[in-house]
């Protein structure tokens, strides 16, 4: 459980979640056995509906682990064209290259491998969906050097806001994710305070932030 909702309501929300089957079951599988995270299922779900709804043609993720979000987005909706996905891990790079060669997407998602930070200085192409699931206490500044790939009318999500519960209860916080935690509250309060975003926070899974440029009046 991830101390965002009453379990009952976690467990119930998951029982309504259609089963997987094929190689993205295996893939939650061997996340949930291998301690790898990825995203929640209630987290998965709203995504999807969002990248339907929203109808993106490239997206941008920070954060690749084994392939599965990158895997879910593709085919959530018949827009989307591309994906580049940024992973610091060359084991995790790997995996996730033989999870997407197995779906059949190689040659729409691309991976590329190195801190997302640095690799986000070296992107130019514009985004509909930037999604930031990476380092935690580095999305304020991945925040930051991701605007200028995102498109006009595009949306940046970030996964694991309200991280564990300790974003919103400091009884709940660990000692040593204690600079993650402020850092966190500070992005999302810095967000909270910018006129220049509309953002909300969705209390589902480990917290999912939706940001978007306003719109000139």
């Amino acid at each position: 459980m991830t101390n965002i909702n009453y379990d009952y309501i976690e467990n119930y929300i998951r029982g309504l979640v259609p089963k997987k089957e094929g190689h993205l079951k295996e893939m939650r599988e061997y996340a949930l056995e291998n301690h790898v995270p990825i995203v929640e299922e209630e987290t998965e779900e709203f995504l999807k509906f969002l990248i339907y709804m929203k109808k993106p043609k490239r997206i941008l993720e920070l954060g690749t682990a084994i392939g599965y979000s990158s895997s879910v987005f593709f085919n959530a909706s018949k827009s989307v064209e591309y994906i580049k996905t940024i992973e610091i891990r060359e084991d995790m790079a790997e995996i996730a290259k033989k999870n997407h060669e197995k779906l059949n997407l190689n040659e729409n998602i691309d991976i590329v491998i190195g801190d997302a930070a640095e690799v986000l200085e070296n992107i130019n192409e514009k985004y509909d969906m930037i999604f930031i699931d990476a380092a935690k206490g580095q999305y304020e500044k991945y925040f930051n050097l991701a605007l200028k790939n995102l498109e006009k009318n595009g949306i940046i999500i970030c996964d694991n806001v309200l991280f564990k519960g300790m974003i919103a209860n400091q009884e709940l916080v660990i000692r040593r994710k204690i600079t993650i935690v402020k850092r966190l509250r500070k992005f999302l309060k810095d967000i909270e305070e910018n006129q220049d975003f509309i953002s909300s926070i969705i209390p589902i899974g480990d917290g999912v932030l939706l940001i978007g440029r306003k719109e000139d009046e």
